[in-house]
């Protein structure tokens, strides 16, 4: 990101494309700051903190970049491998054709969040929350959401294949024109949930679910 490592705070910036290996960028502050090209691998990225920045071709391989916190933030082509993005919080953040795969969001929570346009693959959110979010035209394969609580969230146009929701919990959600196939609700609690053009019966597993 920058030449001079001990640097923490960029503040309406733009920062030079990089492309890094084995480094270690915790504990940096973006404020309305523009990241055009990042890539980073075998490194760490911890405790970052960010606010009305947009991030692009932010891309992290066996990275460590847990603990963050983004506000009104935007990423673009965001490519996560073999990663762990757990206990971040995102609030009124934008996620566009996001690509990931085995890695993990575990224990994060969302506010006020959209995603558009993602591939993810075998990505953990294990216990995340969702408060007043939207997914559309997501494109999932056994993405794991067990635990996770999602309120007034809303699913739209979304491909949710062998998805696991086991024990989540949906209050005041919509599923619109998804598709569910192999997807597992088991145990899954669904309060005011609606299914509009959805089939819920395309899940593999239902046992135990309740509705209220």
């Amino acid at each position: 990101m920058e030449s001079d490592p001990k640097r923490k705070i960029f503040i309406q910036e733009t920062l030079p494309d990089s492309d890094l290996m084995q480094e270690d960028f915790s504990g940096r502050c973006l404020i309305g700051s523009t990241i055009k090209s990042f890539k980073l691998r075998d490194g760490s990225c911890r405790y970052q903190r960010a606010q009305d920045t947009r991030l692009q071709n932010f891309s992290i391989d066996h990275v460590l970049c847990d603990k963050g916190y983004y506000e009104d933030c935007h990423w673009e082509n965001l490519q996560v491998r073999d990663s762990f993005l757990t206990e971040s919080h995102f609030s009124r953040c934008k996620f566009e054709k996001t690509v990931g795969k085995l890695s993990s969001f575990g224990l994060s929570t969302f506010y006020d969040c959209e995603l558009r346009g993602s591939r993810l693959s075998e990505v953990s959110f294990s216990g995340s929350w969702w408060h007043s979010c939207r997914f559309e035209q997501e494109d999932y394969f056994f993405v794991r959401f067990p635990s996770s609580v999602f309120i007034d969230t809303q699913f739209v146009g979304c491909r949710l294949q062998k998805a696991i929701f086991r024990a989540a919990t949906f209050i005041r959600c919509s599923f619109e024109s998804c598709t569910l196939d192999d997807a597992v609700f088991h145990k899954a609690r669904l309060i005011d949930t609606k299914w509009i053009d959805t089939d819920i019966n395309q899940a593999a597993n239902l046992e135990e679910i309740r509705y209220e």
